[in-house]
């Protein structure tokens, strides 16, 4: 459910940028006109999330015959990471073909 949540979120704020910096057009261009042709720039973005978290503690209450000197007595440490890395690529264009539009593939 976290997934999906996070994906839904990611992806909307994702467009919502695209949107306000000129759509996929900022990415790749527009579409090229060749021999009255329109070829289409395709692009891939990929989204990875990463996070981490450690920590650690460790106490001595003492009980209630140690008094209040071994109640505070205790300690702890922890560490949070997380990053998220965007990639964009472009992977081929679309083009009209003897079917109609077709795709080609950038090998």
């Amino acid at each position: 459910m976290m997934k999906e949540l996070l994906n839904e979120a990611l992806t909307k704020k994702l467009s919502t940028t695209l949107e306000a910096v000129g759509g996929a057009k900022a990415l790749f261009g527009e579409a090229i006109n060749l021999d009255g042709e329109s070829i289409v720039p395709v692009g891939k973005i990929s989204i990875t999330l990463k996070a981490e978290a450690a920590g650690s503690g460790a106490g001595n209450a003492g009980g209630l015959s140690g008094g209040l000197a071994s109640l505070s007595k205790g300690g702890g440490g922890g560490n949070a990471d997380a990053s998220i890395q965007i990639q964009i690529e472009p992977v081929g264009f679309v083009c009209k073909g003897k079917a109609g539009a077709e795709f080609r593939p950038i090998e």
